[in-house]
């Protein structure tokens, strides 16, 4: 019973441990995140939709649309 009261003890600390690690680890490094590279402005117009579609025996067709 000696050694089982601080093995126990030890793997709650351990456990307490991870999940406090994850919950304030640092945030990584996120490129879409972090910086505005690609992302269209709000002020500006939306992008233009692009339907595709093709079934089998027939031409497949490409819809370009504006809104």
């Amino acid at each position: 019973m000696d050694w089982q009261q601080p093995a126990a003890l030890g793997v709650v600390a351990l456990t307490a441990g991870i999940l406090l690690w994850r919950r304030f680890r640092p945030r990584r490094f996120s490129f879409h995140k972090d910086t505005h590279c690609g992302c269209t402005s709000p002020s500006g117009p939306p992008p233009p939709g692009l339907i595709i579609r093709g079934r089998r025996g027939e031409r497949p067709q490409v819809i370009l649309k504006d809104r």
